[in-house]
């Protein structure tokens, strides 16, 4: 629904072609003119209606609750990241191989999905390789 500026702007054009159509001394173009105007009209409440957004814009950029509100959203998005980064850091530090705490058999096999697995019993042993962790493989003496 038109507002009461624009109503007053179109019944403004309309009065305005009608006497540049019926005027006897007219020496231009009436309807070139009259749509001249009216691209000017229409340009011009194009830009209060930027202008005014653009302040409404600024306005609620500078409200005391939006700011807060950013202020909270930055800071909790800065406490998930240092939490993610420290989570990463303990991650990265916890080794997954198996610990070896003295002498182990040198050989060496893969698992059932290809990883490389090392034998975990002490050298020289009478039994089947094991990596600890439940893949074993014959000795080939």
């Amino acid at each position: 629904m038109p507002d009461k500026s624009e109503a007053v702007n179109v019944e403004q054009a309309a009065i305005n072609m009608d006497r540049a159509m019926h005027d006897p001394g007219r020496r231009s173009d009436a309807m070139g003119d009259l749509f001249s105007a009216l691209g000017a009209a229409a340009q011009q409440m194009a830009d209060q209606r930027r202008a005014a957004r653009e302040a409404l814009k600024e306005a609620r950029r500078k409200d005391p609750v939006t700011r807060a509100n950013r202020a909270h959203g930055a800071r909790k998005g800065w406490e998930k990241r240092r939490a993610r980064e420290a989570r990463e850091r303990l991650l990265a530090e916890i080794d997954d191989g198996p610990r070896r705490t003295g002498p182990v058999c040198d050989e060496a096999n893969h698992n059932s999905v290809g990883s490389e697995v090392s034998c975990q019993e002490k050298p020289g042993h009478e039994f089947d390789h094991d990596d600890g962790y439940g893949t074993t493989w014959p000795r080939e003496d």
